[in-house]
């Protein structure tokens, strides 16, 4: 297209008038061509947007229930086939430093079975650990007594759960026994996130080093390190079928196949908060820029072909839901589904 406009303004204008117009065109043109690529993206907006009671801190999606955390002091869930919400859970109040009363903010949730697993902040900004179950809530660590800065928790089995401290420390937990099986120390760094692999006996963590470490859950030993790709903190990681994905301070989105010992990473112009796989690890989707859109991109071709726009708040999680549906959550308190092309 271009390059017929450029031969019809050398037919039409005589050679010096076409000249002088095409340099005082010029600067069009290579802005048009570094834009060609955003054209080509397809820009989606919400199928569904769903309000929970606070700001959403974490969700995860079991069966056709996203379960949600929120700043709120509430556990939430909604139904994607009967399309509605529900607060399962309504945490006491805590008391702050100055003494008033306010919301005790959930950090993490997560469901095995008919269980719940939740952490939430507690007394002088110590962690709770919850096990919700028919409606009765358990405290199986005390942000009193035990005075840990936990960051995030998961179940592994009905028995046993995977803690992140703040301090980079991993804990196997036995909930019944209330104990600790064992700890480990990663580095020491600021913890920032982790996920499961697919059978939950490897856990990928990541720090403000930027370097990713692969740990034996079973053993308590780090089996390996991803170095190369995030330069300064990682806030978010996620992992599916031998990929991981990476997004961090440094404003970079981290591909790795730990299969084919191959990674890379696309250098962008805003920090990556939030990042997430589809579960054949062929699909990414990251947080692009100020006005919190999602970008969706290929990972073997590295092709960005489509733009989630709607979120009004910060884009705290992506998940997908499966290949061609992706739900996110902000700080704002929406959960949007969105339906691929």
């Amino acid at each position: 297209m271009i390059m017929r406009c450029l031969g019809y303004i050398m037919k039409k204008r005589p050679f010096s008038h076409g000249k002088i117009l095409l340099r005082s065109l010029m600067p069009f043109f290579i802005v048009l061509i570094l834009w060609l690529p955003v054209f080509s993206q397809k820009v989606i907006t919400p199928r569904e947007a769903i309000h929970a009671s606070g700001g959403v801190t974490d969700f995860v999606i079991r069966g056709q229930k996203v379960i949600m955390a929120t700043e709120a002091g509430t556990i939430e869930t909604f139904d994607i086939a009967r399309k509605s919400k529900k607060v399962i859970a309504r945490l006491p109040e805590i008391k702050d430093f100055m003494g008033d009363a306010g919301p005790a903010k959930v950090l993490a949730v997560d469901r095995l079975g008919g269980r719940l697993l939740a952490v939430s902040i507690g007394e002088h900004g110590f962690r709770n650990l919850l096990v919700i179950e028919n409606g009765q809530m358990q405290e199986v660590i005390n942000a009193g007594h035990e005075k840990m800065m936990i960051s995030k928790a998961r179940w592994i089995d009905d028995g046993k759960v995977l803690i992140s401290l703040l301090s980079n420390d991993l804990i196997l937990f036995d909930i019944k026994q209330k104990n600790i099986l064992k700890k480990i120390n990663i580095s020491p760094y600021t913890f920032s996130d982790f996920c499961l692999n697919e059978q939950k006996i490897i856990v990928f963590s990541s720090d403000e080093s930027g370097v990713i470490h692969r740990t034996d859950i079973k053993k308590m030993a780090v089996t390996g390190n991803y170095t190369g790709l995030n330069v300064d903190k990682i806030f978010q990681l996620d992992y599916k079928n031998g990929v991981i994905l990476t997004g961090g301070k440094d404003r970079r989105v981290g591909v790795i196949n730990t299969l084919a010992d191959d990674q890379y990473y696309l250098q962008k112009e805003f920090h990556i908060y939030a990042v997430g796989l589809d579960n054949q690890g062929k699909t990414g989707a990251f947080t692009a820029n100020e006005e919190n859109d999602i970008t969706v991109f290929s990972i073997n071709t590295k092709k960005e072909h489509t733009i989630l726009k709607g979120h009004r708040g910060l884009v705290t999680r992506i998940v997908f839901y499966d290949e061609k549906t992706v739900i996110s959550a902000d700080n704002a308190g929406a959960l949007i589904i969105w339906k691929l092309p």
